[in-house]
């Protein structure tokens, strides 16, 4: 029943999904239509306009790329179908068919991100304190919890493993892993938590 629904919701709204698409420019059209296919063959749905109107229905994190896509023009529509609260964007330069998995809690702020990228939930791609910001190549997973600071280079077909500390270049065709935890300091009393 559920399922249904879900459809019925995205025929509902193919009248302004269809003003979205015309409004865009064809350089939009093209990322978003990258962006819906990806999306599409995640979730093993149909593709097309019909694939577009259930992303936008239904898919908060998907909303919230098309937004980023769209610039100025977002604000006709993201005040009745509104992006992802907690999913902050602010590149400009990115390639089509980024898919973003669970988005809560995720900042990607980078100076670029390449072609069929997939990141998941509490990932932060962010300026270190000299303001560098990292750069993606294509086809990069980012795991959960990952952290990529600063002006480092990811290369092309890169996983970064969740929670993974980036702060240095990643060669492409590599698997990241997260730092193994060194104890840095031993107390000399027991702490109290209850505290």
């Amino acid at each position: 029943m559920k399922r249904i629904l879900m459809r019925t919701y995205g025929w509902l709204l193919a009248p302004i999904v269809a003003i979205m698409w015309l409004i865009m420019n064809s350089r939009q059209r093209a990322l978003v239509a990258e962006d819906r296919d990806q999306w599409c063959r995640w979730l093993h749905i149909g593709g097309g306009f019909a694939g577009l109107c259930w992303l936008v229905a239904n898919r908060d994190e998907f909303r919230s790329v098309l937004y980023r896509r769209m610039g100025a023009k977002r604000f006709i529509f993201n005040w009745w179908l509104r992006p992802l609260r907690d999913l902050y964007i602010t590149t400009t330069d990115i390639g089509g068919g980024l898919l973003i998995q669970h988005g809560f809690s995720t900042i990607i702020s980078a100076a670029r991100i390449g072609r069929n990228c997939k990141i998941y939930h509490h990932v932060t791609l962010g300026f270190n304190h000299a303001l560098e910001a990292p750069v993606l190549g294509d086809n990069v997973e980012v795991c959960c919890g990952a952290k990529i600071i600063g002006g480092v280079t990811v290369g092309d077909n890169v996983l970064v493993g969740a929670g993974a500390l980036v702060t240095r270049d990643v060669p492409p065709n590599s698997v990241v892993a997260c730092e193994r935890a060194n104890v840095i300091r031993h107390l000399d009393h027991m702490r109290d938590l209850t505290a």
